[in-house]
């Protein structure tokens, strides 16, 4: 029969008093923003250049990961694994021309928040090459079997066709310099012509279109905005230039006009120029006009990102949305006379990280400097969105962290890089970066960030520390157990 007003009252409210009919709180939102080729040089993670005010303010309200570690300095490689939750060395996409294939049961992460009730939508690059869009509630690419492709594989298939890969080269796999014609289009940078937009603002636009109508829907929601500047090629609107004077860049204290051979550290650590300079020497000044290009195209950036976080506000979602931006990998300005990524260097393999959950339990405003990876994104959203953790997920999820940031954390990272086929593996712990080459056999480097955060002195030869050699060394040979499958 219907209730009166006080009825109600009097039967439901002890029952509800005593958690029978307690309110589940909604499920929140998540904004997944990824910028490519974003180095750690931002505001809040203390560079005096940048001009980040919205990342910045971002940081201000989540928590700021200063030690987040790619796993491949390429941005395939990378992306590929986020989504996947899975090493590269698990996926066997180790390069730029392999799309990743999932095996049975395993989903992309929208894919898999699409399974789970939420809206999503995706703009910008997500993916890398033909992968980008999305349907929802199915998994993109399509689940379906495959061999591990092995390095040894694509070695093969480059030697039974050179023509196809020539035509279709991978960066930063070789030592060589491919033809200086295939990359020309990357090393243009300045300001683009007047009322030329750039390539991002777009984006946003769709982007802002897409939280609207999924904020009106009431359903939780997953968007993902992916953002390209500052890549190559560094080219934004005027008046972000202005910004900044080529003449006030500070050159990085491991600076050269080329790369160099160091002398004690193995070949394979270092690679040519293709993005900026490709096969040539550089001036102090041609360098200064390119850092200021890329402080420029991310100051653009930037402002896009405040749109995006301007109208969360609006629409009074930024409450009960999680938002997460990430930078696929770090790039070199001229260190070591290398420019953009695919090294093992901690300045290609390092990027930014933060993670703002406004809900009461996180940190607000706080800096994690604890050691975590890239691949810890995909199980992190997983958690903080309450739903089934996924099987195939080989990362941790962050939520210690996010509630306490000095809490105790012992878990490496792990960045692989290919040259001419052979893998380096790289391990960093808190204090130590540990490289092999083709598990030793080009090489190994130790570099002691308490001492050395610039990486200059290889102590791997150096008897006092052949302990530390062998424990990492050890641990890089149960990454290759656990995460290289062989055969079928």
């Amino acid at each position: 029969m219907p209730y009166t007003r006080r009825q109600f009252l009097r039967q439901f409210l002890p029952l509800a008093a005593a958690g029978t009919l307690t309110a589940q709180p909604p499920r929140p939102n998540v904004l997944f923003v990824v910028v490519d080729d974003l180095d750690c040089r931002v505001g809040c993670y203390g560079d005096r250049v940048a001009r980040t005010p919205h990342i910045d303010s971002l940081a201000a309200r989540g928590v700021r990961f200063d030690r987040a570690y790619c796993q491949f300095p390429l941005c395939n490689p990378t992306r590929s694994s986020v989504l996947s939750g899975r090493y590269p060395t698990s996926t066997g996409v180790l390069d730029n021309n392999t799309w990743l294939t999932l095996r049975a049961g395993e989903q992309m992460l929208p894919a898999y928040f699409a399974g789970h009730g939420y809206g999503v939508a995706t703009h910008g690059k997500i993916w890398h090459g033909p992968n980008r869009g999305f349907a929802p509630g199915e998994a993109l690419p399509p689940k379906t079997p495959q061999r591990w492709v092995t390095p040894a594989d694509r070695a093969r298939q480059q030697r039974e066709s050179p023509a196809f890969w020539e035509d279709n080269h991978t960066p930063y796999r070789n030592l060589t310099l491919p033809a200086p014609r295939q990359y020309a289009w990357a090393n243009n940078y300045g300001p683009l012509p007047e009322g030329d937009p750039g390539v991002d603002a777009p984006i946003a636009d769709a982007a802002l279109k897409s939280m609207e109508r999924m904020a009106q829907s009431g359903q939780p929601f997953l968007l993902a905005v992916g953002f390209h500047r500052p890549h190559v090629p560094l080219t934004a609107p005027m008046k972000y230039f202005d910004l900044f004077d080529p003449e006030e860049m500070p050159l990085p204290p491991d600076f050269d006009t080329e790369p160099r051979l160091i002398d004690g550290v193995p070949r394979d650590e270092f690679r040519s120029n293709i993005d900026l300079f490709a096969g040539r020497a550089f001036t102090v000044q041609e360098a200064r006009e390119a850092m200021r290009a890329y402080y420029a195209s991310m100051a653009y950036m930037d402002d896009q990102v405040g749109r995006l976080l301007g109208q969360l506000k609006a629409l009074e979602l930024d409450r009960n949305t999680i938002v997460i931006l990430w930078g696929d990998h770090g790039w070199h300005l001229g260190e070591k006379g290398m420019w953009a990524k695919g090294t093992l260097f901690e300045t290609s393999a390092r990027g930014p990280m933060i993670v703002a959950d406004p809900r009461t339990g996180f940190e607000h405003g706080a800096v994690c400097r604890r050691i975590v990876q890239y691949l810890d994104i995909a199980p992190t959203l997983v958690d903080l969105a309450g739903l089934p953790a996924c099987a195939w997920h080989q990362g941790t999820a962050l939520r210690p962290l996010l509630v306490e940031p000095t809490a105790n954390w012992d878990r490496p990272a792990i960045t692989v890089q290919v040259r001419s086929w052979f893998v380096g593996r790289s391990i960093r712990t808190e204090r130590w970066r540990y490289t092999e080459w083709d598990e030793g056999r080009r090489g190994r480097a130790l570099y002691d960030h308490d001492t050395d955060p610039h990486e200059m002195r290889n102590l791997a030869a150096v008897d006092a520390h052949a302990g530390t050699v062998a424990a990492l060394s050890k641990e890089l040979k149960t990454f290759r157990e656990r995460t290289e499958p062989r055969g079928p």
